[in-house]
């Protein structure tokens, strides 16, 4: 008898995946938030050259929205972090190994130089 008297609870608990998923990024021209430990790695490009891209582990899971249902990202836990501006990228560079907050545009990975599903560019970076 206790068992269905927590039954809807239950249904409530299993059947909500809102509270269950935080919001994705979107790659509409917003900055974006994401947190997690800055590594370095060993990749490369589709021609065989070694690259050393900037990639930001997350505690957990991100996704991305985009416009295009095909680019849409439904969870990663790698962000590839760049930066167009030079100062922001010495940054990332130095902040290499640390937790960190970034806060860029994300988008959808697109070429053999991206090597996470979501890219961003950083245009701010703080030490957690």
């Amino acid at each position: 008898m206790r068992a269905a008297a927590f039954a809807p609870f239950t249904a409530l608990i299993f059947f909500n995946p809102v509270s269950a998923h935080a919001e994705c990024m979107s790659d509409d021209g917003d900055a974006e938030i994401a947190e997690g430990r800055l590594v370095v790695e060993s990749a490369e490009d589709a021609a065989g050259r070694e690259e050393r891209p900037y990639i930001l582990k997350l505690a957990s899971p991100a996704c991305l929205d985009t416009a295009d249902d095909d680019d849409r990202v439904e969870s990663t836990m790698t962000i590839h972090v760049f930066s167009t501006d030079a100062a922001v990228q010495a940054r990332i560079a130095k902040l290499t190994g640390k937790s960190v907050l970034v806060r860029g545009k994300p988008f959808p990975a697109h070429t053999a130089h991206h090597h996470a599903p979501i890219v961003m560019d950083v245009a701010e970076i703080d030490e957690q």
